[in-house]
């Protein structure tokens, strides 16, 4: 049958959900992109792509006839350069030169470059993006110091571009949704770090145990609304970010030795977790955190 025909009749579903945006491949392979990185990668000015899907083959027409391509917000984030501890930080979707090529390359998408720790910037920045239906909460920075060496700066920047930037660019979305009556999905990247405490990851492992919470309670609020909120939570991430910092076979064995599967996630692992979330497919789940861990938290 020709997708796009009506189908042979069939009994109606009782309190069937409403029709929600489906992620694309193309929004796959902005995931991708966007994911690019280690999860302790050092990340804050964000560069947020907006992804459209590509059309359809005219003979088997849209997907669903009833509504419009849906549009994803992706925070990749961009390198904040502190001594050598960035050294490995991938080049792949971070700054505004390497975004404008990959917007040449990816003709669906469209890219908006923000500091996310700037408040007004940022409100300013996605205050005219247009309707989003999928977003994903990907830029974060971590700065690795021992408790007793924790600073101002670091706390200040951590909490700002790891939460209150959640806070921030969902509310826009959300308001936005809620505008228009119409459902919509938001997963927010938060790491293993926040539910274990790791060495020199103090106000890390805070922030993320912090984006856990908030993903229940905006789960809670937000449901009635029809938007599902939920968040993947990643152990290492071999990346170009994730084998310079993990090369060093000693303290590679001591985090593998923790993980039941051992062996660090690639980056699929953690698109193809954050686009279940996305789809159809996991429209009861709301308020959860997913781990894609190889069983680490489980230990």
């Amino acid at each position: 049958m020709v997708r796009g025909e009506p189908g042979p009749a069939s009994t109606p579903r009782l309190h069937a959900p409403p029709p929600r945006p489906q992620a694309s491949r193309a929004t796959r392979r902005t995931l991708l992109h966007a994911l690019g990185h280690a999860p302790d990668a050092i990340h804050s000015h964000a560069q947020t792509t907006i992804c459209r899907p590509r059309p359809t083959h005219p003979a088997i027409g849209p997907p669903c006839p009833a509504r419009a391509p849906p549009r994803a917000l992706l925070n990749p984030g961009a390198p904040l350069k502190i001594g050598s501890v960035a050294a490995g930080t991938p080049r792949l979707s971070l700054g505004r030169e390497s975004g404008t090529a990959l917007s040449r390359r990816y003709t669906r998408r469209e890219t908006v470059c923000v500091d996310l720790a700037d408040w007004e910037a940022t409100e300013q920045a996605l205050g005219g993006v247009g309707p989003v239906d999928l977003l994903v909460n990907n830029a974060a920075v971590a700065f690795l110091q021992p408790f007793l060496e924790v600073t101002k700066e670091a706390y200040d920047m951590s909490f700002n571009v790891n939460l209150r930037a959640v806070i921030q660019v969902s509310q826009i979305v959300a308001r936005g949704l809620i505008a228009r009556g119409a459902p919509g999905v938001i997963v927010n990247v938060s790491s293993q770090a926040s539910q274990r405490g790791l060495t020199n990851h103090s106000v890390y492992c805070s922030t993320k145990g912090a984006l856990d919470i908030l993903t229940k309670v905006m789960a809670v609020e937000l449901g009635p609304h029809k938007i599902r909120v939920n968040a993947v939570n990643p152990t290492v991430v071999m990346t170009p970010m994730g084998q310079a910092t993990w090369s060093d076979p000693q303290k590679a064995k001591a985090m593998l030795d923790r993980i039941p599967l051992g062996r660090f996630a690639e980056m699929e692992n953690v698109v193809d977790t954050i686009l279940f979330l996305l789809s159809d497919h996991s429209s009861m789940t709301t308020g959860s955190t997913v781990p894609v861990d190889g069983g680490f938290l489980a230990t």
